[in-house]
């Protein structure tokens, strides 16, 4: 019974180049994201997008470096979502509230990331050619 929870309060749960886990839940999927106020179809379909900017992000950044009590980190992403021509950065926020996991509270597609500061957490090695 605990097995069929996990798959219907969770849309994943995975784990970041850091070793940490991070959980989607499925009300912040359905209602949030790409439901409730703002219905944002450029999502819809894109869970396993979102998951794999979180377990290889190009950059993991604090969500605001001035402020010492936020728990919330941001990871992003160059992705091509199908509802747009160009390329886009894919910025999903994860609050680390609980230090045991990270929930996932809201994703965004970029343009630009004029906006972005402080010091990087996590930046994704080059690839050398070599394994």
């Amino acid at each position: 019974m605990e097995g069929n929870k996990i798959n219907t309060d969770y849309i994943f749960i995975t784990e970041d180049p850091l070793g940490r886990e991070v959980r989607l839940k499925s009300t912040t999927w359905n209602y949030h994201i790409v439901g409730g106020d703002h219905t944002r179809e450029e999502f819809i379909g894109q869970e396993d997008m979102v998951k794999s900017v979180i377990q290889d992000p190009c950059f993991i950044l604090p969500n605001n470096p001035d402020d010492q009590h936020d728990t919330r980190q941001k990871y992003i992403d160059l992705v091509q979502l199908p509802k747009f021509k160009s390329l886009k950065a894919l910025v999903v926020i994860v609050d680390y509230e609980d230090e045991a996991y990270g929930d996932v509270v809201t994703v965004i597609a970029k343009s630009r990331l004029n906006q972005e500061t402080g010091g990087a957490i996590y930046v994704r090695p080059k690839f050398t050619g070599k394994r």
